[in-house]
């Protein structure tokens, strides 16, 4: 996994409704992100990795039209940025001359609900990159294959970018033409074009419900952030964020013994190319690295890195989170914003250390443990389920160590999922433990399975969830 895969599979965490799963399904969709960048398809990237600002003299751009009207489409040097592109509305666009990489225009945005189209033709290994208001926005490799704008993917509201991004304010957008690391370069017969469209209507993932978090007693927001009380079954325990600049924060709760989720939230690599800075998250003397990325402003939302067994009940816990370089020295970023959250875990099952929460929040919306079935996977090499009919559901599907390498399928009627061995603490072999959303329909049977491999112990682990009631 290089840093241009890891770019590019944060990229799609951040600028979807899709809720992240747990890193086992990071190489399988690294693989996809593979294939689409071969296809000349376009990624995007939220608030991750941020490059130099360069504005040139020439920019050329669209009147914003009114909301009534039908945008007209923007054209200039045979590139073509079309004023409606489904239901999404163009609201300002740039398209610069051939050999022009860098360039700028104003923009006053009206809305969180923004999707960037960009165009970019230029040769070998080259990003274009979108910066709003001095933050990155989105960056995706050049698509030398086709000719037409690609979709980078939604910016939502929950993005880190709105918190320097206000409404109704000018800001300035600029684009450029960089390297794989993030360094601005030079091409003659490079193009590139950047369009801004108002967000229409978009489908929810399979399984979202299109539920949105209703607020909840003990709920708070702090700098710009939310921390809710409770997610799925987990409670928050701990919370604390920084102001813009600031280095490190503390917090500090009383423990109930039960197992801890600990959330991340940090802007300062989009100041600078590459992932040259981390948040260390310190507590009860158990140190956890951040790669420091802003996924969402709900914080919490988005998982985070799960600890037990490290406070007894009754302890009082303190947890400090600190800004460092890449050699773990503290610094400070002007303008970076830092938080963390802590949530004690609800019921779980746990098999082989290997747990399953009982209730968890997938796309805004809470599911219950409806059926689980683990198996021992020296002696038995699949296990089965039937869906529910009529409602939407998750799948929950994986395994604990199976201490050798094992690949595996997860089946459906109409679909596979490929399941493969990953090095784990100790050298151990385990697929880990992936979710898959999934619309209402009629019931069917799904079916977990070894289809290489002789596993020397652990269990095969399938469960189904329902809407919490």
């Amino acid at each position: 996994m290089n840093l241009t895969d890891l770019r590019d599979e944060l990229s799609q965490r951040a600028n979807t409704v899709e809720s992240p799963d747990l890193l086992p399904g990071v190489r399988r969709r690294i693989r996809t992100t593979k294939r689409r960048r071969v296809a000349g398809s376009v990624t995007a990237l939220a608030a991750i990795v941020a490059l130099g600002i360069a504005v040139a003299p020439s920019l050329t751009s669209s009147a914003p039209e009114p909301a009534d009207s039908i945008p007209p489409d923007y054209t200039r040097d045979s590139v073509t940025l079309k004023g409606v592109i489904g239901t999404d509305r163009l609201d300002r666009a740039w398209i610069g001359s051939v050999g022009e990489t860098r360039g700028s225009f104003g923009w006053t945005p009206t809305t969180k609900n923004i999707v960037v189209y960009a165009y970019c033709a230029a040769p070998g290994e080259t990003r274009y990159t979108v910066r709003i208001g001095g933050r990155n926005a989105v960056t995706g490799p050049c698509n030398v294959a086709h000719d037409t704008p690609g979709d980078t993917g939604l910016i939502r509201p929950d993005a880190a970018l709105w918190l320097d991004v206000p409404l109704h304010q000018a800001t300035t957008v600029n684009v450029q033409l960089t390297d794989n690391d993030g360094r601005v370069i030079e091409s003659s017969t490079a193009q590139l074009g950047v369009g801004i469209y108002t967000a229409g209507r978009r489908d929810p993932v399979p399984g979202a419900t299109g539920a949105t978090p209703t607020p909840g007693p003990g709920d708070r927001e702090e700098n710009g952030l939310l921390f809710r009380a409770k997610i799925g079954g987990d409670t928050l325990a701990a919370a604390e964020s920084g102001e813009p600049g600031v280095s490190k924060v503390t917090d500090s709760y009383v423990a109930t013994g039960r197992p801890i989720m600990v959330s991340a939230f940090c802007t300062a690599n989009d100041a600078s190319s590459g992932f040259p800075y981390h948040l260390r998250v310190v507590i009860g003397g158990v140190e956890k690295i951040s790669g420091c990325v802003a996924l969402s402003t709900d914080v919490g939302s988005t998982g985070g890195a799960g600890l037990s067994d490290i406070a007894t009940p009754g302890q009082r816990m303190t947890v400090t989170a600190t800004l460092t370089d890449e050699s773990g020295r503290e610094v400070k970023v002007p303008g970076a914003r830092i938080a963390f959250a802590v949530y004690e875990k609800g019921p779980q099952r746990v098999y082989d250390n290997t747990a399953v929460d009982e209730r968890r929040e997938y796309s805004g919306t809470t599911y219950q443990l409806a059926e689980i079935e683990a198996v021992d996977a020296t002696s038995t090499r699949q296990v089965s389920l039937r869906t529910p009919a009529d409602t939407p559901f998750l799948i929950t599907y994986g395994s604990s160590s199976l201490g050798a390498p094992v690949e595996g399928t997860l089946d459906r009627p109409t679909s596979q999922s490929m399941l493969n061995t990953s090095h784990g603490e100790g050298g151990l072999k385990s697929w880990g433990l992936a979710t898959d959303g999934n619309w209402a329909g009629p019931s069917t049977t799904i079916t977990l399975k070894i289809t290489r491999g002789t596993p020397t112990k652990g269990k095969l682990i399938l469960a189904i969830y329902t809407p919490a009631k």
